[in-house]
């Protein structure tokens, strides 16, 4: 570790993308002697406080014994106890590292990042983006499955009618969840470059990637458990083509500007799923 890493202590912020290994990497971080993310990997706060989409985050009148829930609706009441409760996890001698890890956040306007950076900023805390991408078509597809999963329902004909489902809906109304290219507007125009480390989901289990994580958090590398997985969700059976093409279509967009604007991802050969069927 260099003396600039001793000295910095760092807030992770991570934006995503949703089934692209976000828990994987909080599970690897949070283990950590070094790090501490508090009492959640989604703190669902910057979100439901500034996007009218994710205003169902918003806790209501929770029951004390909800403590989790109960912080929650402190921190959006009074944002000034959310920075201040990673700044004291970082008064810790012995922790460099926290975080907010929640999916959702990069769906944030590049406003809301430029404050989150200057409240840590004031803090004398340094923040960190990590943006990790999924070929897109995959990411709807394990997306859906998950809710499947998380219901009892993943079963075969249940599987082919959700996906078809939502392949529907998707090219009626395109997520927000699956534009990255705009999430990575909104991050470079709030933060310099230095200060985003932009990887792809199918080179994130590698240790050249790892590596690069951990000098971007400014952390010793620590061997990760390669072989953990959380929250997957297998297929029980194969996509048809006419899904598959519904998804293409609805991603299209994002995957060309993708491909145009950052050539050095290298999605074409990374993504052979969203190559073939949203080129």
């Amino acid at each position: 570790m260099t003396a600039t890493q001793q000295q910095t202590k760092t807030f992770l912020l991570g934006v995503g993308a949703q089934k692209a290994g976000t828990s994987w990497l909080h599970d690897q971080l949070h283990k950590r002697s070094d790090a501490n993310f508090g009492y959640l990997k989604e703190y669902h706060v910057l979100d439901a406080l500034t996007l009218d989409e994710f205003k169902s985050f918003l806790p209501q009148h929770p029951f004390p014994w909800q403590w989790r829930t109960w912080r929650r609706r402190r921190f959006i009441r009074n944002t000034d106890r959310y920075f201040d409760y990673f700044a004291k996890l970082l008064s810790n001698p012995s922790i460099k590292l926290t975080g907010d890890i929640t999916p959702s956040y990069g769906c944030l306007s590049a406003d809301t990042f430029r404050w989150v950076r200057d409240q840590f900023d004031q803090r004398g805390i340094t923040t960190r983006i990590v943006f990790l991408l999924r070929d897109p078509v995959e990411r709807v597809l394990s997306q859906q499955r998950m809710k499947l999963k998380k219901s009892g329902s993943l079963k075969p004909e249940q599987e082919v009618m959700q996906l078809r489902r939502a392949a529907a809906k998707l090219q009626k109304k395109p997520s927000q969840r699956s534009n990255y290219s705009q999430t990575l507007r909104h991050l470079y125009e709030a933060f310099d470059e230095q200060d985003i480390l932009v990887a792809l989901y199918e080179q994130l289990f590698t240790e050249p990637i790892f590596q690069r994580l951990c000098n971007h958090l400014n952390i010793d590398y620590i061997e990760p458990n390669w072989g953990q997985r959380v929250n997957e969700s297998r297929s029980t059976t194969s996509t048809p083509d006419d899904i598959l093409a519904m998804l293409g279509a609805s991603q299209r967009e994002t995957y060309q500007a993708l491909a145009s604007q950052y050539p050095q991802l290298k999605i074409q050969t990374h993504w052979p799923t969203a190559s073939r069927w949203c080129a």
